[in-house]
């Protein structure tokens, strides 16, 4: 039998995933990750990325629209994972602790993959990609601030870069969690 550890994918809405599984495969601010059974302690905040529940074990469930609180109370009242022994979900950023042979994930925002509306996802992939190039040094507004050097203009234009490159980001990661993006994701 593999070694297997305990992992939960939770958002404050509800609990999108419980169960054992071989391993979990992620991105954090220290780079890509894989946690296996019997990792050692860690905490670290968690990138928008894919995130991959390997070989997951038939009394692993996914939670439909139900809170922690919720799924706890009822016994984790939930259906099957779909799917062959994986889960995969696009998650918004948030924070991993592995400690005592469970994986914890918790997000602000968290989708699994069979969840995702493609349609919707290249939507705002369009709009995300056409909102940041707009705003380059030849779109609008680039005239007024080439040549700056006030902090203020300066500081709002790279909040908006920073806002439009989270939002192609975002998009991204939804894409290819819902296996619409081909290539080398490993920037994701």
């Amino acid at each position: 039998m593999a070694n297997l550890t305990y992992v939960e994918l939770i958002t404050p809405e509800r609990v999108l995933f419980s169960g054992e599984a071989e391993a979990v495969v992620m991105r954090t601010d220290g780079g890509d990750i894989t946690f296996l059974a019997n990792h050692m302690d860690y905490i670290a905040a968690v990138d928008i990325c894919v995130v991959r529940i390997e070989g997951v074990q038939s009394g692993g469930s996914l939670t439909e629209g139900v809170t922690p609180r919720e799924a706890e109370s009822r016994g984790e009242a939930a259906s099957e994972p779909a799917g062959s022994g994986e889960v995969v979900a696009a998650v918004h950023g948030g924070f991993v602790k592995v400690a005592a042979n469970k994986v914890t994930v918790i997000s602000g925002v968290a989708e699994l993959a069979e969840e995702i509306d493609v349609s919707r996802a290249k939507r705002a992939l369009e709009a995300a990609e056409a909102g940041g190039t707009a705003r380059g040094p030849g779109g609008p507004g680039g005239e007024a601030l080439a040549g700056t050097d006030d902090p203020a203009q300066l500081a709002e234009a790279a909040s908006v870069d920073a806002a439009a490159l989270a939002a192609v980001s975002r998009a991204r990661v939804r894409l290819a969690a819902a296996g619409e993006l081909e290539g080398d994701l490993s920037h994701l």
